[in-house]
């Protein structure tokens, strides 16, 4: 049985989105009179001074995706393996029992029509289906959020976590985001690692998403731990969403770490409003702190 459940972007999109990136790069470097640096590190961009900037652009950014050996060698991101060891070592028995409880699912949404389906519980479907590695997987991520959203309330906590993800601890200087998304002026717009990482530690909230509703799925809640900021018109805004991606086999027990521009925008703006700001030229801003290194 074929189950689509794709949330990741197509293969297209995301070689797309990758050649989109570097060609942002090389822009970027030429700006600053830099030089791009291929790999996979968090530097994207060496300047003449040896400084070193991560160049973001687009609505959302990937900021990692890591698996099991890179986390659990992690200071700070450490927190995030026993949300990976929530799920079995052998892709095979998750997979095999995922086809399970969704093909359960759709025949009894056939039999006994969606308005029934729904009122069918995750205790009464784990009573029919027994030990199922899918459901129970989803029930122990669940748990292990918890205590990751429960460490992140602490704001020391949450910035090395937050400096270990965005910038490697050390690695890099200063974020560089293309502003496609909050002034939409297309300009490079610059910020250290100090100032990026007040602003997030001080504004951002971790919180839990809520159940799904998929009829046919075992819908639980506390899939993801988010972090949020409260805005303007009084309501939060996810500004983080970190996920374990269990896509197929290959892409399987991976944390993937989100972020959305706008609101990061919206956060580093705010904080910094009355702040100095300098014209490095008519397509790179330096903001606050930054104004003083670069």
């Amino acid at each position: 049985m074929a189950i689509n459940r794709r949330r990741a972007p197509s293969s297209q999109i995301s070689s797309f989105k990758k050649q989109e990136g570097h060609r942002n790069e090389e822009i970027y470097a030429n700006l600053i009179a830099g030089k791009v640096i291929t790999g996979t590190g968090k530097t994207d961009v060496v300047d003449n001074g040896g400084r070193k900037h991560s160049v973001k652009s687009g609505k959302k950014w990937q900021i990692f995706l890591y698996g099991q050996e890179r986390i659990s060698n992690s200071k700070f991101l450490k927190i995030l393996e026993p949300c990976l060891k929530a799920f079995p070592e052998d892709s095979g028995d998750y997979f095999n029992d995922r086809v399970r409880c969704i093909e359960f699912k759709e025949s009894y949404l056939k039999k006994y029509g969606k308005v029934k389906a729904k009122t069918l519980t995750n205790s009464e479907l784990s009573e029919i289906l027994g030990s199922n590695s899918y459901m129970l997987s989803k029930e122990s991520l669940a748990s292990a959020n918890a205590k990751v959203c429960k460490s992140l309330a602490g704001k020391e906590t949450l910035r090395d976590f937050l400096e270990e993800a965005i910038f490697n601890s050390g690695e890099v200087d200063f974020l560089s985001i293309k502003d496609e998304t909050m002034s939409r002026d297309n300009r490079f717009k610059v910020f250290s690692k100090k100032d990026v990482l007040d602003a997030l530690s001080e504004k951002l909230v971790p919180e839990m998403s809520k159940a799904g509703n998929v009829v046919v799925d075992f819908n639980v809640a506390q899939q993801k731990t988010l972090l949020r900021y409260l805005r303007s018109d009084g309501n939060f805004k996810n500004v983080v969403e970190i996920e374990i991606r269990n896509d197929s086999p290959t892409h399987y027990r991976q944390v993937r770490f989100n972020m959305y521009s706008k609101d990061v925008l919206a956060i580093l703006f705010g904080y910094l409003e009355g702040r100095k700001i300098d014209k490095k030229n008519d397509q790179t801003w330096i903001y606050g702190s930054a104004v003083t290194h670069l």
